[in-house]
C-alpha cells in the first residue's frame, strides 16, 4: 500500500495600502426627464472640473454606472385611501476614481468636491494595487508551510517525504481585503482624520507527498 502525507498549507499577509479607490455618486432630482438629465449632467462637469483644478485628470474619473429611475411618492386621497403619485426621475451617475495613496492629495479631492457644488456621496477604500503579485506571494507562502509542517509529520513518525504526488487548490479565496470609509462631501473634506488599516489576506492549498 502507497504511504502519503496529505498537508494543507496556508499562506498570510499584512500588508499596508497602496492604492485610494473612491466611487462618488452624483444623485439628480427634477419631474422631467430632460431636466433631471441637465442637472446630471451639470453636476458631472462641476465635479469634474474641481477635481480637474485639484490636479486630477479628467480620463481619470471613469464612470461605473448611470442609472434613470422614477420616483413615487404614497399620498392620501379625500378618503384616506393611499395612492401612487409620480413625482419625478431620478438620475444616479457613479464613478470611479483611482490613485495612490496620498492623504494629502486626498484631501484636496474631498474639499476640492465639497467645493464644486456637486455634492456627490462616496466611499474610500484603500487596497493593494498588485494584487496578483499578493496572491503569488500568499501562494508560495502557502507551499513552505506545507512542506515544513509535512517534513515535521514525517520525521516524527520516522520517514522522510518523497516525490510530490498532488497539488490541491481551488480558487474561491476574495482578493486581498480592502478597508474604507462611507461619507459626504460636506461632511468631510479633512482627510487628517482617516488612517488606513493594514490589508490582511490569506490563500491555502494542499499538498500530497510519497512517505519513504
Amino acid at each position: 500500500m502507497e504511504r502519503t502525507i496529505t498537508v494543507t498549507g496556508t499562506g498570510r499577509l499584512s500588508l499596508p495600502p497602496d492604492t485610494i479607490q473612491m466611487h462618488l455618486t452624483l444623485t439628480a432630482k427634477h419631474p422631467e426627464y430632460a431636466a433631471a438629465m441637465q442637472e446630471a449632467d451639470r453636476r458631472f462637469a462641476a465635479l469634474q472640473t474641481a477635481l480637474g483644478d485639484a490636479g486630477i485628470p479628467a480620463e481619470q474619473l471613469r464612470t461605473e454606472h448611470y442609472h434613470v429611475d422614477t420616483e413615487y411618492q404614497h399620498l392620501p386621497d379625500e378618503n384616506g385611501n393611499y395612492r401612487q403619485v409620480f413625482t419625478g426621475y431620478i438620475c444616479r451617475h457613479t464613478l470611479m476614481l483611482e490613485l495612490e495613496l496620498d492623504l494629502k492629495q486626498l484631501g484636496r479631492i474631498l474639499s476640492a468636491a465639497e467645493q464644486s457644488g456637486a455634492e456627490p456621496e462616496f466611499g474610500i477604500a484603500f487596497t493593494l494595487r498588485d494584487q496578483d503579485a499578493v496572491h503569488e506571494k500568499l501562494l508560495k507562502l502557502a507551499a513552505e508551510q506545507a512542506r515544513r509542517d509535512a517534513e515535521i509529520l514525517a520525521s516524527a513518525a520516522g520517514a522522510s517525504l518523497g516525490s510530490l504526488v498532488a497539488v490541491r487548490y481551488r480558487d474561491d479565496t476574495p482578493q486581498p481585503a480592502a478597508g474604507g470609509v462611507m461619507l459626504r462631501a460636506a461632511k468631510m473634506c479633512d482627510a487628517a482624520a482617516i488612517t488606513p488599516e493594514k490589508i490582511t489576506s490569506e490563500e491555502s492549498a494542499g499538498f500530497v507527498w510519497e512517505l519513504i
